[in-house]
């Protein structure tokens, strides 16, 4: 067996086809033909020089015998070596078309990642109570969420004439009877404010029907000053609705977040889902990522318009940031399919 034919043969044991063997071969034994032993070519000799001996004139001496004729040493032929038999696996010839590969990559171990934390940070941006800073003067500690609204009395400043403690307990009262769903009812329920937790959390719209509530009587007889309490209530409300219906786009986000989770880790790890679907979850990630921003975009929109001093929460920072993650994770998976 010719060393050509060796190396053909072990690379069809090593699961390669036959035209891609053959390929692999013929570059590094142009002629070879599989089944055909390559022929050593004969060693070529070089022409064995004859010269005539001049003949001997005759003289008068004793004849001496001609000398006999001298061949002309042989040249010597380099020997031909046969080409070395491939030790197995001995030699890394160069694929002649791509082969598969298997194992996950980096890109998508780093999909994968980006669509979890997006999933994480999207659920915590909807039950964050903390989309709305309200930066007033006398309004420090509370936030804005979604639909919910939260009072930290710990940081109440004192007024004039009043001790911190005295600031914080009187800020609790008030908190706890205005976010109550039914306040005549907190309020009657009212014994020790040091029952009472620092932090207060409520219904947004709840509590602007209770600063309705509290503030009309004080205002009854005076119809314009009525109209002008009714006009804020409606614009408190706003706020609630804005955020009801960006956390009903937020919450479409997180589900597409979750089945995106499920195909980038399935395809991670080389498992089938039903229909393949592991092959869409890049287009399942960067829909989920548009969603959130989406639901931020649009939850900003319908704010109402107001004086009051106010900055983002760390809800609005935490939603934008997983719908960044979302999109990265599906443009990664993409890359990595590609």
């Amino acid at each position: 067996m010719s060393a050509a034919q060796d190396y053909y043969d072990q690379i069809l044991g090593m699961g390669h086809s036959p035209e891609n063997a053959l390929a692999y071969t013929r570059q590094h034994y142009p002629n070879f033909v599989p089944g055909v032993a390559e022929a050593v070519a004969p060693p070529v000799l070089a022409p064995v020089s004859q010269q005539a001996v001049p003949a001997v004139q005759p003289v008068a001496q004793p004849v001496i015998a001609a000398a006999p004729a001298m061949a002309a040493p042989v040249a010597a032929v380099a020997p031909i070596e046969a080409p070395a038999a491939a030790q197995p696996n001995a030699y890394a010839p160069m694929a002649a078309t791509p082969l598969p590969t298997g194992g996950t990559t980096p890109m998508m171990w780093g999909a994968v990642a980006c669509i979890v934390f997006a999933l994480l940070l999207s659920m915590a941006g909807q039950f964050s109570h903390a989309w709305i800073v309200n930066n007033e003067e006398g309004g420090e500690g509370q936030t804005v969420g979604l639909t919910t609204i939260r009072q930290d009395c710990s940081l109440t400043e004192p007024e004039t004439g009043q001790t911190k403690q005295e600031a914080i307990d009187a800020c609790k009262a008030f908190t706890y009877m205005f976010f109550a769903e039914d306040m005549d009812a907190a309020t009657a329920e009212l014994d020790d404010v040091e029952d009472i937790d620092d932090a207060i959390v409520g219904d947004h719209e709840d509590y602007c029907d209770n600063v309705y509530t509290f503030a009309a009587p004080l205002m009854m007889g005076d119809q314009e000053a009525l109209a002008n309490l009714s006009e804020v209530r409606d614009t408190c409300l706003e706020t609630p609705a804005a955020g009801s219906t960006g956390g009903m786009v937020l919450w479409v986000g997180s589900i597409g977040a979750l089945f995106g989770t499920v195909m980038l880790s399935a395809g991670s790890i080389g498992r089938t889902l039903p229909s393949n679907a592991e092959q869409h979850g890049k287009w399942a990630g960067m829909g989920a990522g548009v969603l959130m921003l989406l639901a931020v975009l649009v939850w900003w929109l319908l704010l109402p318009d107001t004086d009051t001093d106010t900055s983002a929460g760390m809800g609005v920072w935490m939603t934008v940031l997983g719908g960044v993650l979302g999109v990265v994770a599906g443009i990664l998976a993409f890359l990595d399919q590609k």
